[in-house]
């Protein structure tokens, strides 16, 4: 069986992040939930977990997952570490007698319990005595209708409350006053407030360096020099080039060596990832990361999808299509400043059909948005079969890079 996942961030009130929700499908016709009842579920999910290697989609950070009713009542939680699940009971879940038993071994066990969806009713004390988070859709329940509640359970309850679906700073900025302390959505990966000022003139000298990598006579000496005189990308470099990704059977102790090694475009990829991580140095860290693995799915898409552009053009555009969140500027402005080619920056201003679809594609599957039109027209493709792993692929890298 075919098993796909994708997580999506949670972060805390600094915009670090706390732990990934994981969504699983077996496939693009049918979502996880929704698989027979015939299937053994409790081995499905037990499957995906080892077939993803558990440790390179979270890292050292937990996994929130839904249960259903049945998963719940067959204890498959069991199956899995405490520390690296957070059990997530839906929403159409009663507090029955069954299930609230079930919850209390769960917690006895060291799990962490956290109620999805949260809709407040008199009948669920039960079960919020049990668990640890509390999670509200903000855009089911608005944060105005919220504010009782909230007062409620802070008042008689040690529960850790979770925005679900924040996608304004704004939004998020509220949510924090209102005592929550948890957030999960896709507002990190916008633009915060589109300022009027200039691009700071520390970001026009990294956007000059990502010029001079892209130049067609990429000059090998001069870039060992700049690396060689700094310290902190001469540290990344050979980090990155001794990390497990390459499964190097002997490490390498010299930026020449680590540069041969890695050939003109892969350094320049490695160029582009520093100076998109000191663009975005005051920008939460998942931001940065999901634009390496942005760049790498696009990059391993285009050796299976026909396009225009080549798999380095590719790798670029998706890790500067998060270019306008990072400098919190119109993506038209920051292109004044760069060199890049005018299919480039056709392409980083969705003008571009082929990339387009390439982005859809994949920013369906960084959201688990398996309704996403564009999966359906790839039930049975090449594509169809690849993109777990190019996923996976991707965030190993990412991992190899900044952890």
């Amino acid at each position: 069986m075919d098993i796909y996942v994708a997580r999506q961030p949670v972060f805390n009130t600094q915009k670090k992040i706390f732990g990934y929700e994981l969504l699983f499908r077996n496939g693009f016709k049918n979502a996880f939930p929704d698989i027979n009842g015939d299937i053994a579920t409790s081995n499905v999910l037990s499957n995906t977990f080892f077939s993803f290697e558990l440790k390179e989609i979270l890292g050292n950070n937990p996994g929130l997952v839904n249960f259903t009713k049945d998963l719940i009542l067959q204890k498959t939680p069991l199956l899995f570490p405490p520390k690296h699940i957070i059990i997530e009971v839906l929403e159409n879940i009663e507090p029955d007698k069954e299930i609230l038993e079930a919850l209390k071994e769960f917690k006895k066990e060291g799990f962490t319990i956290a109620l999805d969806d949260f809709a407040y009713h008199e009948r669920f004390r039960p079960m919020m005595a049990l668990c640890k988070i509390i999670k509200f859709d903000l855009i089911a329940t608005p944060l105005d209708s919220l504010i009782s509640i909230i007062k409620d359970i802070q008042k008689n309850f040690h529960i850790t409350l979770l925005a679900e679906k924040v996608e304004t700073y704004e939004v998020f900025e509220q949510a924090k006053k209102m005592g929550f302390h948890l957030f999960q959505g896709y507002f990190f990966s916008k633009p915060e407030i589109l300022s009027k000022k200039e691009i700071a003139a520390s970001h026009i000298v990294l956007l000059k360096l990502i010029n001079e990598v892209g130049r067609n006579d990429f000059d090998f000496k001069n870039i060992e020099d700049i690396i060689r005189k700094d310290v902190s990308v001469s540290f990344k470099l050979l980090k990155f080039i001794n990390s497990a990704y390459f499964g190097r059977p002997s490490s390498i102790n010299t930026i020449k060596d680590a540069m041969t090694y890695l050939g003109v475009n892969e350094l320049r990829k490695f160029i582009h990832i520093i100076a998109v991580s000191d663009l975005g140095k005051d920008k939460p860290t998942e931001l940065i990361r999901a634009s390496v693995i942005r760049a790498r799915m696009c990059e391993l898409c285009g050796t299976v999808l026909k396009t225009h552009f080549s798999t380095e053009e590719l790798f670029t555009l998706g890790l500067f299509s998060f270019m306008d969140a990072l400098l919190d500027k119109p993506m038209e402005e920051i292109l004044k400043k760069t060199s890049f080619s005018e299919k480039i920056k056709a392409a980083l201003l969705q003008k571009d059909k082929e990339f387009t679809k390439i982005l859809n594609i994949i920013m369906g599957f960084e959201q688990g948005n398996w309704t996403n039109k564009f999966f359906a027209v790839m039930s049975n493709t090449p594509i169809e079969k690849k993109l777990p792993g190019f996923y996976l692929d991707a965030v190993k890298m990412v991992n190899a890079f900044f952890n």
